[in-house]
């Protein structure tokens, strides 16, 4: 099987989803919009750090193609749905996009499900190597809403919000700006300098969104100790 291509990335996120032209624009097809900009970003880092571009942009979009399976279970049918269509090497970034230096626990969402399916992932995580491209998708997985891009402060501050905080989330998040530092160390700038389509209200309000983030956890960390006091 050849390295997969954008153009084939493309058509496997779109196959038996979008059909025509509108289906793009439904509600329930957000996460694939994501997708198509998660590619976008994706393209733009590697070429910024000499890689394959086009690569990039394929793994981009089908990170979350397993969403057309099951949104819960995403990741796990993701991957194995990758496999079935002969790519193997890529079916890895359907698991790896969602955990910050191949740490299970380092995922924005709770830790849950089966436990047989928590070990599958875990033990496959830990028997890789990451490579650039599985640092570059989960970047980007984490500034591209389905409406374009933003910054990293509030796609997280904004997940923070809707999906509640866990005890893993302080350290993902923590996580996720070293891996953030990284990039741009490697780059050589900003990572928000490649992508001027950033509107200037998220760039003003990085400070905020931060210090917004810092009190969420501060909360979290005074009520949990509440709990722990009542016992």
């Amino acid at each position: 099987m050849e390295k997969l291509n954008s153009q084939t990335a493309l058509d496997l996120l779109f196959k038996d989803v979008i059909l025509k032209k509108e289906d793009l624009a439904l509600d329930k097809n957000r996460w694939v919009r994501h997708c198509i900009y998660v590619g976008i970003a994706a393209g733009r880092i590697a070429e910024k750090l000499g890689l394959d571009g086009d690569y990039a942009i394929a793994l981009g979009y089908i990170h979350d193609v397993g969403r057309k399976i099951s949104h819960p279970n995403h990741v796990i049918d993701g991957y194995h749905y990758m496999i079935e269509h002969g790519y193997v090497e890529e079916a890895r970034s359907c698991l790896t996009h969602s955990f910050i230096d191949n740490n299970i626990y380092n995922a924005a969402d709770k830790v849950s499900g089966p436990q047989e399916r928590f070990n599958f992932m875990n033990n496959f995580l830990k028997s890789i190597e990451l490579t650039p491209y599985d640092n570059i998708v989960q970047m980007c997985d984490l500034f591209c809403l389905e409406t374009g891009f933003t910054t990293v402060e509030k796609r997280m501050l904004d997940i923070y919000v809707r999906k509640g905080i866990y005890d893993t989330t302080k350290p993902h998040f923590n996580k996720v700006m070293e891996l953030k530092k990284r990039l741009e160390d490697k780059m050589g700038c900003s990572l928000y300098d490649l992508f001027p389509e950033i509107s200037k209200q998220a760039l003003e309000s990085l400070d905020d969104d931060h210090n917004e983030i810092i009190r969420i956890f501060k909360n979290f960390e005074e009520e949990k100790g509440k709990e722990l006091n009542k016992k």
